[in-house]
């Protein structure tokens, strides 16, 4: 049992990486990257002023794309692996009878004060989210396996029957709070926020605990099982939906779309864990998807460089493209460019530097000195 009453004086020594987990939060962030760029330019005038119009066939299919196989995914991702991290530093610090309880409430202290800048820049921000959400896990980290595994769960239901009840929940907010205060509350407990944040902090910090991630036969078993599980539910789910609009009609409906598709990306996003987590146990595959580690590992850093990114390039338009309609072919090919960018950065970066900017930052707040962070 860890002791919670003093601080270290220094940070715990790192736990040997796990590089597919690097490689999954890279992955992860290429997800909201799209998410953010493409949602924000396709369709759009440049001077930011609104839609340009009825979409064309080749902006009707990206936009179908991004809904269908990136919207509510690589945020679950992100999420999960959030709580996976802390049972490894957990773990870490415990390994050295270290104190981290206090510790880690202030590092989301921390947390939520880089979301909260971050927001005066990008104002879909999840960072400040995480923050608020993290102080469950310290609640929680001493249960039994078990008990994680039902409050996911629970949880889970939980942003299931918020989803449901949504459209009266916006009007019961609206009436107590305010229509400003009520939508922002609404939205901050719609869809993947504090229900699904929390479901998957905790789903994270229970797979941590069993090694989840450690290349064993076991595990090799574990997320092939995950895989089949996922791709059957998914189907099923699509059957289910298409025989529930069949019988009620569209109209009727439409009350459980928001459940539907929370089901559907949850799904989602684990067939994208097991299936990359799989794919990088090949050694030739590795190599191929090894690019995604560096920018998982400056996850925080490259998170808020994509911020950046989307004004930057909001700015090229409003002053080179104005009100007309930004044309498809130059979004998808910044969106890869920026993309591409941010991958060379976090690569450059991390030949020099032990941590991201961000990061280090992170971690000399946390402990209250600097950290070394030139390697060599």
């Amino acid at each position: 049992m860890l002791p919670t009453s003093t601080f270290p004086s220094a940070p715990p020594a790192a736990p040997p990486r796990l590089e597919a987990v690097d490689a999954l939060r890279g992955f992860a962030l290429l997800g909201i990257w799209l998410v953010h760029f493409l949602t924000k330019f396709v369709g759009q005038r440049g001077d930011g002023t609104g839609p340009a119009g009825l979409l064309s066939a080749g902006e009707m299919a990206v936009r179908l794309g991004i809904d269908t196989f990136v919207v509510g995914k690589f945020f679950s991702i992100f999420s999960l692996l959030f709580g996976l991290g802390f049972a490894l530093q957990l773990r870490s610090a415990g390994a050295k009878g270290l104190p981290y309880t206090v510790r880690f409430v202030w590092r989301l202290a921390l947390l939520g004060a880089f979301g909260w800048l971050h927001r005066l820049l990008f104002t879909f921000e999840i960072l400040h989210a995480y923050a608020v959400v993290g102080l469950l896990l310290v609640l929680v980290y001493r249960w039994r396996n078990g008990w994680l595994l039902l409050t996911s769960a629970l949880l889970f239901v939980g942003g299931l029957c918020f989803a449901y009840w949504l459209a009266p929940a916006t009007v019961l907010f609206n009436r107590v709070f305010g229509e400003a205060a009520g939508s922002f509350l609404v939205d901050e407990f719609s869809g993947f926020r504090v229900f699904s944040i929390a479901a998957l902090f905790v789903l994270g910090l229970y797979l941590g605990r069993r090694d989840a991630f450690a290349d064993t036969p076991a595990n090799r078993v574990f997320f092939n099982r995950i895989l089949v599980v996922a791709a059957v539910v998914f189907l099923g789910l699509r059957l289910a939906y298409s025989q529930l609009a069949a019988a009620l009609g569209a109209s009727l409906a439409i009350r459980f779309y928001e459940v539907f598709f929370t089901l559907k990306s949850l799904v989602v996003s684990a067939l994208y864990v097991a299936g990359l987590v799989q794919l990088y146990r090949q050694p030739l595959l590795r190599r191929a998807l090894a690019w995604l580690g560096p920018l998982g590992r400056m996850g925080l850093t490259t998170y808020v460089l994509q911020s950046l990114c989307l004004l930057l390039f909001a700015w090229y338009c409003q002053h080179y493209v104005g009100p007309a309609p930004i044309p498809l072919k130059w979004v998808l090919v910044a969106a890869a460019l920026l993309f591409a960018a941010q991958a060379a950065a976090a690569h450059g970066w991390l030949r020099r530097f032990r941590y991201g900017p961000l990061e280090w930052l992170w971690r000399s707040a946390t402990y209250w000195q600097w950290q070394p962070l030139r390697r060599g």
